[in-house]
């Protein structure tokens, strides 16, 4: 059966990575090998807690974490380097694809992501999935990454939805508080997947 979106809902704002593409997978593999090339080891685990942080944000928690000093700025530069060579490899996420197609042109649509504009971008490019959205709000757009509810808030903006209309898609728990904070319906598809 089809999702509904409930009728008092206006807006709704998709993370990118995890919940409209299938790209953990390849985000990983990405981190491995920046991690690698600075001598530090990047586990599996670590990675999906840490599911909707800014690329620094990823970099700082694991310094503390680890009681390590890399250079936050290095490694995240470079995991998006390496990002592009397997771009090619991540596929939609059928049943949150089936809901954008479904609202497509019915309800405005924007993406609050915790990965940079230019990678979203591309791999939307390369996906061929722009035209659902009226904008993105990156990881380049906003001064605190997820749990903060400020990459909700800006695409809310983005989209003129006041914020108790708009439906957050996410995978990540820091994504879900984020959209919880943000007075905003959170919506885990965690459990489609």
């Amino acid at each position: 059966m089809a999702y509904r979106v409930d009728e008092n809902i206006k807006g709704l704002i998709f993370d990118f990575d995890g919940t409209i593409t299938d790209s953990m997978p390849v985000h990983f593999i990405s981190w491995q090998k920046a991690f690698e090339v600075h001598n530090a080891v990047f586990d599996e685990e670590f990675f999906y807690s840490k599911a909707g942080y800014s690329l620094t944000a990823v970099v700082d928690t694991y310094n503390k974490e680890y009681n390590m000093s890399l250079d936050a700025n290095a490694v995240a530069d470079l995991k998006n380097k390496l990002h592009y060579d397997y771009i090619s490899q991540i596929e939609l996420i059928k049943p949150v694809f089936e809901i954008i197609k479904s609202y497509y042109n019915v309800l405005p649509m924007a993406i609050a992501t915790g990965s940079n504009r230019g990678i979203t971008e591309y791999t939307m490019e390369k996906l061929g999935i722009e035209k659902y959205f009226m904008g993105i709000v990156s990881a380049d757009d906003v001064k605190n990454s997820k749990p903060h509810p400020e990459v909700f808030l800006k695409a809310a903006e983005l989209i003129g939805v006041n914020p108790d209309e708009c439906e957050v898609f996410e995978d990540g728990d820091p994504g879900l508080e984020g959209a919880g904070a943000a007075g905003m319906k959170a919506t885990d598809v965690r459990k489609w997947l």
